[in-house]
């Protein structure tokens, strides 16, 4: 069995991987104030939640892209397995073609994604991370990354919208009924909503139009069901893809 640690800026997800069909996992806030002993508390709930074995966890790995906490759960991790977990992208390479600029730029987790995605589909792909921010990442025909895009999450723009204005409301992420809002709260909900989702169609139809191809779609992070009930378009919906990506690259170690 895998343990997979995905540390994104918003949660950490644990999850335990016995195959591509067996995934469990679990969230916990990523919050930096945490020491090394609150990650263990964190840990030995997942691990006792899911009755878990410790002897039958054969490697550990973490994705991050939050440096600050790295050490504080490197260290829990540690204590509680007495075992040293592999930080992909550092103790561990990607096995993908980076046709980037300067590739140590690229997040691991963009990487990770466009790994995994191409293994569970044929290139070309773009895949479509919703998180914190949004990341449209290419893979190319040759099972290259080619690079991506960034924007603001639909959360994070909602949360700026509200600590940036002085009379708009603070509202939660909803697909409104009507693309026309009768009042402020369902304008708001659907100027993001519809707003993005016209972002989305529009990228996937310049990223085509620019590399003259038809690409597979590739969805996955905490707000892409939403958008997915609504695209105009055939797509992969995978709200595992980083677990997935940590099989596969554990996988390659055996």
């Amino acid at each position: 069995m895998i343990l997979g640690i995905d540390i994104g800026n918003t949660t950490v997800e644990f999850g335990l991987i016995e195959s591509l069909d067996e995934i469990h996992s679990m969230k916990f806030s990523t919050d930096l104030d945490k020491t090394p002993d609150d990650w263990i508390l964190n840990v030995d709930f997942f691990i006792k939640y899911f009755s878990v074995d410790l002897k039958s966890i054969k490697n550990i790995l973490i994705s991050s892209v939050v440096p600050h906490i790295e050490t504080k759960i490197r260290v829990a991790i540690l204590k509680y397995f007495n075992k040293s977990p592999l930080f992909i992208g550092r103790d561990l390479n990607i096995p993908i073609k980076v046709n980037y600029d300067d590739p140590s730029q690229v997040g691991v987790d963009r990487l990770l994604n466009s790994y995994a995605s191409f293994h569970i589909t044929k290139p070309p792909i773009l895949c479509i991370d919703f998180g914190t921010a949004i990341t449209f990442d290419v893979v190319s025909k040759k099972g290259e990354y080619e690079g991506g895009l960034i924007f603001p999450g639909m959360e994070t723009s909602l949360k700026c919208l509200f600590s940036k204005t002085a009379k708009l409301p603070k509202v939660s992420l909803e697909k409104p009924d009507y693309i026309v809002g009768k009042n402020t709260v369902k304008s708001i909900q659907s100027g993001i909503y519809y707003g993005y989702l016209s972002l989305v169609e529009g990228i996937i139809k310049k990223v085509e139009e620019s590399y003259k191809e038809k690409f597979n779609i590739v969805l996955t992070g905490g707000n892409a069901d939403i958008i997915a009930i609504n695209l105009k378009r055939k797509f992969i919906f995978e709200p595992k893809l980083p677990m997935k990506g940590i099989f596969y690259l554990a996988n390659s170690l055996m």
